[in-house]
């Protein structure tokens, strides 16, 4: 579980949201943005198959969910696609006891996967593959630390999903928040 911690507290401190596979260091102040090619990923060729998909009705949201590896820095390896989500491919599916955490991107250009996300709020649904999701939290953080990451992900408890993504683009295309969406299963 401290693999997909550190991985995916790199996701979150570290996304960008401009269409192109992100990561970042979580115990850099500032994290440094990269992009992610395949010849730095651990598993260059994440495939969706056997994988549900994500269904958000309400924000027009149909897409397959890529199970991606990390890169030989300990990074979660966010695809370019902007209209697929994406998690860590061994942690908490969907459905499964704990938390799943799902990353899609917001595009400054429109047609991001995610770029409704923050439109979300409590009592809406939607599905992964069989199983429905209610809302139960929606928040808009300016600044995650490494715990508070941490603290998103579990294997423990009732099966949950946390979907994220970036908000608040500035001029110089700098994301200031990030948004969470926090359901459980219905």
């Amino acid at each position: 579980m401290r693999a997909l911690a550190t991985a995916l507290t790199s996701l979150v401190l570290g996304m960008s949201g401009l269409g192109a596979g992100v990561v970042a260091s979580a115990s850099a102040a500032q994290p440094a943005v990269s992009t992610v090619s395949a010849a730095e990923s651990v598993d260059p060729t994440p495939r969706a198959a056997g994988w549900p998909r994500l269904s958000i009705p309400r924000l027009r949201v149909n897409t397959a969910i890529i199970p991606v590896g990390i890169t030989r820095a300990g990074q979660l390896a966010v695809g370019p696609s902007v209209t697929a989500v994406y998690t860590w491919k061994h942690g908490v599916r969907p459905g499964q006891r704990g938390s799943a955490v799902i990353a899609g991107h917001t595009w400054s250009r429109g047609h991001g996967v995610f770029d409704e996300l923050g439109s979300m709020r409590v009592g809406h649904r939607f599905t992964v593959g069989r199983h429905t999701f209610r809302v139960s939290q929606v928040q808009r953080v300016h600044r995650m630390s490494g715990a508070d990451v941490r603290g998103l992900f579990s294997d423990r408890g009732k099966p949950r999903v946390v979907l994220i993504t970036c908000g608040d683009r500035t001029a110089t295309g700098v994301y200031r928040t990030r948004i969470l969406v926090h359901a459980r299963k219905v």
